[in-house]
């Protein structure tokens, strides 16, 4: 397993790469810095820089997540949700053919472990209010501001 710290103009990031695929991206404070080599984590930087500057709306990076079958059947949903739009947590309850799990999907929401690139930020309440976010509203409404997302 390599990490790497990244710093970005939303917040400080964390990578963790595992046999070739991104399985973590954490948001982190201040007293963390890792700084392992691999193509992946170097792949994994230049995307999220490029995202971070708005001159990405997709990533190649491969990625691998694990959890329960319903957490990985929201994340999945999630990695349809196209880039600049949001979902609410009922519509990718529904895009899971589970519709009265709302409130689960805003937990598996909450257990995403590879932020970012399975885009949980566009993950919205129905009345359009932003819900929680791992980093804070804060970070949710500057990457909202990078997809041109208006509520």
């Amino acid at each position: 397993m390599k990490q790497r710290t990244i710093i970005t103009q939303v917040s400080r990031i964390n990578l963790v790469e595992e046999d070739g695929a991104i399985i973590e991206l954490s948001f982190v404070d201040a007293s963390v810095s890792n700084q392992d080599n691999s193509k992946i984590l170097s792949l994994a930087e230049k995307e999220i820089q490029e995202y971070m500057k708005g001159k990405r709306k997709t990533f190649s990076i491969p990625i691998r997540y694990v959890g329960s079958k319903f957490q990985m059947n929201v994340w999945k949903a999630m990695l349809e949700i196209p880039y600049g739009e949001v979902r609410s947590y009922r519509e990718v309850a529904e895009m899971i053919h589970n519709p009265k799990s709302c409130r689960a999907v805003g937990n598996a929401c909450n257990k995403n472990p590879i932020a970012i690139l399975i885009p949980c930020h566009r993950v919205i309440a129905s009345n359009h209010k932003l819900g929680g976010y791992g980093c804070g509203p804060d970070c949710k409404v500057r990457l909202h501001e990078i997809e041109n997302i208006k509520l």
